[in-house]
């Protein structure tokens, strides 16, 4: 079980990071936005694209490197294999 949630954990990370690699633009544009009156820059990134918090964190935490295409390209990778082995997972439990 254990495993199981730190898959699905990684899969939210990974995928978070391709929707700001994928919505760049958006996601530079929320950030650079003034702040909401509240101060929460997670909450109004979560909110604006329908994000968790924990995904909107990972986003605001994100290296610039990530965005490159050979990085891209290895996070999509990472998350078709992390995906995989959470099928595996699920289809043990049954």
């Amino acid at each position: 079980m254990e495993e199981l949630r730190n898959l699905v954990g990684r899969q939210q990370m990974i995928s978070a990071m391709l929707f700001a690699t994928e919505n760049a633009a958006r996601v530079i544009e929320i950030c650079s936005a003034p702040p909401p009156a509240d101060g929460d820059t997670v909450r109004a990134l979560a909110d604006a694209c329908g994000l968790t918090d924990f995904q909107a964190e990972v986003i605001l935490t994100m290296q610039v490197r990530r965005f490159s295409p050979d990085s891209v390209a290895r996070m999509r990778d990472d998350l078709r294999e992390v995906e995989i082995s959470i099928d595996r997972l699920g289809e043990s439990d049954s």
